[in-house]
C-alpha cells in the first residue's frame, strides 16, 4: 500500500513538473523599454494630431497681444472646400499630380537599379552606395544644392544645355513643379531601391536555379520569377511613395515656396503659407486644411492599400 502511495505521489510530482506554470508578465521590464518611445510618440505625434483637430475647430486670432480662440464650428472646413481657390485650385491639383507621377517615376528607376544591383553587376557595391547617399541629405540642404543647379546664368543645368547648342530655361519659373517632381525623386529613390532590393534578397535562390536549368534566360527570369514574387514588396513602397508625395514640404519650400504664381503651390506649402506668411496669424484654418488632407491620405492610402492586396491574393 505505501509502495502505492509513493508511486501515486511520484506521478502526481512529475505531472506537476512537467505543466508549465503561467509565469507573471514583468511589466515593469516592458515598460522600462517602450516607456521612452511611447511618451515621445504621445508627446511629438499623438498630442499635436489631437491639437490640429481641436483648432481646426476655432478661429485662432491674436487680440490685445494674446491668442484668442473663437469656436466657429465646420466654417473652416467650409471655406477651404468652398472659398478658398488656392487651395482648390493650386495647391490640391498640383499634389495630386506630384503624387501620380512621382511614385511611378520613382518605382520604375528603382525596380531597375534594385535589379541592377540584384544580378552584381561590375562596381554594384560602389553603384549602391552612390545610388543610397541622397536620402541621407537633409531635404533642406538638396534644395539649396539644386538652386545651385538650376541657376539660369551659371548653374550647371544651363550650362550644360548651352554646351549643346540648345536653349536653357528657367527651371524654377518656366516649369516649377516638374523641377520639384525630379529634385524630389532625386533624393528619394535610393529608399525604394533598398528596400526591392531587400524584396529581392529574400527570394529563393533556388527559384531562379531552377528555373535557369530550365533554361530561362535574364529576362524571363526577371519577369515570371523575380517580378511576380515582389509584388508584396511593390505594395508597401508604392503606397510609402504616395504617402511622402502627398506631404512633401521641405524641398518645394526651399526650391520655389510654391511659386511662381502658385504654380508649385502644394498642399503642405499652402498651409505654412496660410499660417504664417498671411495677411493675419490664424491658426485654425491651416488646421482644418491640414485635418482634411490628413483624411485624404489616410482613406486613399486604406483603399489603395485593400485594393492592391486583394488583387495580389487573387492573382496568386
Amino acid at each position: 500500500m505505501a509502495t502505492v502511495r509513493s508511486a501515486q505521489t511520484a506521478e502526481a510530482a512529475s505531472v506537476r513538473a512537467s505543466t508549465p506554470h503561467k509565469q507573471r508578465k514583468p511589466w515593469f521590464s516592458i515598460l522600462l523599454f517602450i516607456g521612452p518611445a511611447l511618451a515621445l510618440y504621445t508627446l511629438f505625434l499623438l498630442v499635436p494630431v489631437l491639437t490640429t483637430f481641436y483648432n481646426s475647430l476655432y478661429r485662432i486670432e491674436p487680440i490685445g497681444g494674446e491668442l484668442t480662440a473663437t469656436f466657429v464650428g465646420l466654417d473652416n472646413y467650409v471655406e477651404a472646400l468652398t472659398k478658398d481657390k488656392w487651395f482648390g485650385q493650386y495647391a490640391v491639383p498640383n499634389t495630386i499630380i506630384w503624387a501620380l507621377v512621382g511614385p511611378v517615376l520613382e518605382m520604375t528607376v528603382a525596380t531597375l537599379l534594385a535589379l541592377i544591383l540584384y544580378f552584381k553587376t561590375p562596381f554594384h557595391r560602389l553603384f549602391r552606395a552612390v545610388w543610397f547617399t541622397p536620402i541621407l541629405i537633409s531635404g533642406v540642404v538638396v534644395g539649396w544644392l539644386f538652386r545651385w543647379v538650376f541657376n539660369p546664368d551659371w548653374g550647371p543645368l544651363t550650362l550644360f544645355v548651352e554646351g549643346l547648342g540648345l536653349e536653357p530655361l528657367n527651371w524654377l519659373v518656366d516649369v516649377p513643379l516638374a523641377s520639384v517632381i525630379v529634385v524630389h525623386f532625386w533624393r528619394t529613390f535610393g529608399f525604394s531601391m533598398v528596400i526591392l532590393l531587400a524584396g529581392l534578397s529574400s527570394i529563393s535562390d533556388e527559384l531562379v536555379e531552377a528555373a535557369r536549368i530550365d533554361g530561362a534566360g535574364t529576362w524571363k527570369v526577371i519577369l515570371y520569377i523575380l517580378l511576380p514574387l515582389l509584388r508584396g514588396t511593390f505594395v508597401n513602397v508604392l503606397i510609402l511613395s504616395f504617402i511622402g508625395k502627398m506631404s512633401a514640404f521641405d524641398t518645394v519650400f526651399v526650391l520655389t515656396d510654391g511659386g511662381p504664381m502658385h504654380r508649385s503651390e502644394t498642399v503642405a506649402t499652402w498651409v505654412y503659407t496660410r499660417t504664417w506668411n498671411w495677411r493675419g496669424l490664424d491658426l485654425g484654418y491651416p488646421s482644418a486644411m491640414a485635418v482634411i488632407w490628413f483624411l485624404v491620405i489616410f482613406i486613399v492610402t486604406l483603399l489603395l492599400q485593400r485594393y492592391l492586396q486583394r488583387r495580389e491574393t487573387l492573382e496568386f
